[in-house]
């Protein structure tokens, strides 16, 4: 296969009013344009606003010569879906095919994408080699089912189905010797809160009034701090490579603040080189253990969600690990950001990050070159 295959990948992404240009990821838009452009892959950047069928074409960004360029653009050649909320790809991916029968051709997109954590927890604890570290989860439906979790737990965690960055996560315990119920968390804008009820059927009202508004799944809550009490996880980064085969791309502890909850950037974390921040954590020989069973695990659960739910091109799977050297399955996104590999300062680790979605997109279109592979095994959207 030749290394320099012209082509267009656009970039689909949400809409982000106070950015310039006014949408999200624009930095990685960014990198992908001075990547993409060495080896003959044009990017563009778009919104579902932008797209107009009645004007067989998209309005969309492009990144060169250091500034970025409105305008409009024909059909990319493969589509790579970015968007922060499901139904923002479900209702633009039907514009595109609406765009793509008038030319008479089908759309080829980068990936799919997964649902939501529910299902992916379901899907996942039915492998065997990954079931025994995933915590026990359960959607969550009324009080009386909370009630029940928060008896059998000293502790429970609660995120949304749907939700990044850590937004919307909640801490409960009993208090006021089981009168009374603590919920620490984050709100939608990512800041921290503390509420003591007193009286538990209050606290159970407030958490009935959040989880009316997005569906919500329960945990027993972990303990997965540092030796300084600092919580921490670790992203693992899957991505395909110019040949269609997955590789991983590098390990990132994700550090956040003593007394928080979670360890995620966006809510005030920092990164570090995985494993000498876990020789610290643990030693070396229990290090070298832990980052076999992850690179292990890692390559299993790519290929039970994509088994299961159709052609994937990255995941970002963050593992927690508690004070006795156990892993914990916490998250698998099929969006994943990459901050944290940037932060770490390993140029390499860095440049694969960016370069990895680059090479694939240039192996799909060539497949579908030589093949017909045009969209058949990826959507904008899963399959459930």
């Amino acid at each position: 296969m030749s290394l320099v295959v012209p082509g267009t990948l656009g970039v689909l992404v949400s809409r982000n009013q106070s950015a310039i240009p006014p949408i999200t990821e624009a930095e990685y838009c960014r990198r992908l344009s001075i990547l993409g452009r060495r080896s003959g892959l044009s990017v563009m950047a778009f919104t579902a606003e932008g797209v107009s069928p009645e004007k067989h074409s998209i309005r969309g960004y492009a990144y060169h010569n250091g500034v970025w360029t409105s305008g409009r653009f024909p059909l990319p050649d493969i589509v790579y879906n970015r968007c922060l909320h499901v139904h923002e790809g479900q209702n633009v991916g039907h514009t595109l095919e609406e765009m793509a029968e008038q030319k008479s051709r089908k759309l080829l997109y980068w990936s799919r994408n997964l649902p939501g954590k529910w299902q992916v927890y379901r899907v996942l604890h039915k492998v065997d080699e990954v079931r025994p570290f995933v915590p026990p989860t359960t959607p969550y439906r009324d009080t009386a089912q909370l009630m029940e979790w928060l008896r059998r737990h000293s502790g429970l965690f609660m995120k949304p189905q749907a939700g990044t960055h850590g937004k919307g996560t909640l801490y409960l315990r009993l208090a006021e010797g089981d009168r009374g119920l603590l919920i620490q968390g984050r709100d939608s804008r990512n800041r921290p809160f503390r509420h003591l009820f007193s009286d538990l059927d209050a606290g159970l009202s407030w958490i009935n009034g959040i989880t009316d508004q997005r569906a919500y799944i329960v945990q027993p809550y972990l303990k997965l701090t540092s030796q300084s009490g600092r919580p921490f996880d670790v992203r693992a980064l899957m991505q395909k490579d110019g040949h269609g085969c997955w590789r991983l791309t590098g390990f990132a502890v994700r550090e956040g603040r003593k007394g928080t909850l979670t360890s995620n950037l966006h809510g005030g974390g920092e990164a570090h080189p995985a494993e000498p921040y876990l020789r610290e954590q643990f030693g070396a020989d229990s290090t070298r253990l832990i980052i076999g069973q992850m690179m292990k695990l890692s390559q299993t659960i790519t290929g039970a969600l994509e088994e299961r739910y159709g052609r994937l091109g990255e995941l970002g799977i963050d593992y927690g690990i508690d004070r006795d050297g156990n892993i914990w399955l916490l998250e698998v996104n099929s969006r994943p950001g990459r901050a944290s590999f940037f932060q770490i300062r390993q140029p390499k680790c860095a440049f694969r990050a960016i370069n990895r979605p680059l090479e694939y997109a240039r192996y799909l279109i060539t497949q579908s070159k030589t093949t017909g592979l045009q969209g058949m095994n990826a959507s904008l959207e899963h399959t459930v």
